[in-house]
């Protein structure tokens, strides 16, 4: 029997805590429960505006309507402090659908007891919890769900002929029994129907982002391609401007890369620039932005940073490159960058930038390769 992993998953085995975007998750997680709960709520109290109006129709008495007004506003109040106070997450559905869905029915019932003329709210509100409980029940827990407050249902009318010997009124329970017991199924399979489709358009969506996600990308090295780099550059620029924050170019060629090419072949050249690629990785800050410009050329794009701090980044990934061991059927030398530098002025185009810190990558080459040049 394999054995279970005494860490859970998100939790150091250094320190045994939970890491902090893993709990940051969870209370996402919590927030978005409870404002889920808060707009079912908010149907709760539509149910109590529906049944002032049929008090002031004479179809409820004030007593009843006074019991529905603390009854639902307990369950609001218990619900949101299980909430608050976390005691959803024992549940195994933590968002406790199922059990809104049954305090809501059981409300609406009792009040149909107490005043058999709101029946016809009853219909109404109880599809609209159902459609609540779609968000998180399949269909068969839907129909379990559904099967439960028919029966109840049936029980108010069987307690209320029982106790008030009112044949005409039972008579029609027992009609809106039968439409919502026929109605039910159908509500079921178009619901499931539609969360079918949905299900398809999540899934086309993720497929779609995949695609984007995957134009955006070079394809040899996995960093962006130059379209989206051009993008990166522009929105860069707007963010230095708007933030007045320092912003730096580093434009990146890898020296005499044709001789990988011409000594060996471009499979070669292509395994070169892969493992030029993951070294860059390795070094990346999170804020900075790198990819593939063109051929052998890249582009890094150093958010909040300094010409001088650019320069230094350059350096830094110079020397790991200087160093890196490229495996090769035979030695032609070492892998080195040339590198050229630019901070962004406020104002004037990216590209201008752009062009600065290329000049500097022309000069680097001229001064004989293997440099930093701003």
């Amino acid at each position: 029997m394999p054995v279970a992993s005494p860490l859970q998953p998100g939790i150091s085995a250094r320190s045994g805590r939970r890491s902090p975007d893993v709990d940051r998750g969870n209370r996402s997680k919590q927030a978005l429960r409870l404002r889920r709960f808060l707009f079912a709520s908010a149907f709760s109290v539509l149910y109590l505006v529906i049944l002032v109006v049929f008090h002031s129709q004479d179809k409820i008495d004030s007593v009843t309507l006074a019991q529905a007004a603390a009854i639902v506003s307990a369950l609001i109040l218990a619900f949101c402090a299980m909430f608050l106070s976390g005691l959803n997450l024992r549940f195994p559905d933590a968002s406790l659908t199922a059990w809104q869905f049954l305090a809501s029915i059981f409300t609406m019932l009792y009040v149909a007891y107490r005043a058999p003329d709101t029946r016809l709210a009853f219909t109404a509100f109880f599809f609209v919890a159902l459609m609540f409980g779609m968000l998180r029940h399949t269909s068969g827990k839907l129909a379990m769900l559904g099967g439960v407050s028919l029966l109840a249902f049936a029980l108010v009318i069987g307690l209320r002929y029982a106790n008030q010997h009112e044949p005409e009124i039972v008579r029609l329970d027992l009609l809106q029994l039968v439409v919502i017991a026929v109605t039910l199924p159908w509500f079921l399979f178009i619901g499931g129907h539609v969360k079918r489709l949905q299900r398809g358009l999540d899934e086309v969506s993720v497929k779609l982002e995949d695609i984007e996600e995957r134009a955006r990308r070079d394809d040899l090295t996995g960093f962006y391609n130059r379209r989206t780099l051009l993008v990166a550059m522009e929105e860069a620029k707007a963010r230095a401007d708007a933030v007045r924050e320092p912003l730096s170019l580093c434009v990146i060629d890898l020296d005499l890369f044709k001789r990988y090419n011409d000594e060996f072949d471009h499979l070669t050249g292509d395994q070169v620039l892969r493992a030029f690629a993951r070294s860059v990785e390795a070094g990346l800050r999170s804020t900075d932005v790198f990819g593939r410009y063109g051929g052998e050329e890249f582009v890094q794009i150093c958010h909040h940073t300094t010409l001088a701090g650019a320069i230094a980044d350059a350096e830094r990934l110079r020397e790991r490159i200087s160093t890196l061991d490229v495996p090769l059927p035979r030695s032609i030398g070492k892998l080195t960058v040339s590198i050229g530098v630019a901070q962004y002025q406020p104002g004037e185009p990216i590209m201008q930038t752009f062009a600065r810190a290329d000049e500097a990558l022309y000069r680097a080459k001229k001064l004989g390769r293997n440099r930093v040049e701003s």
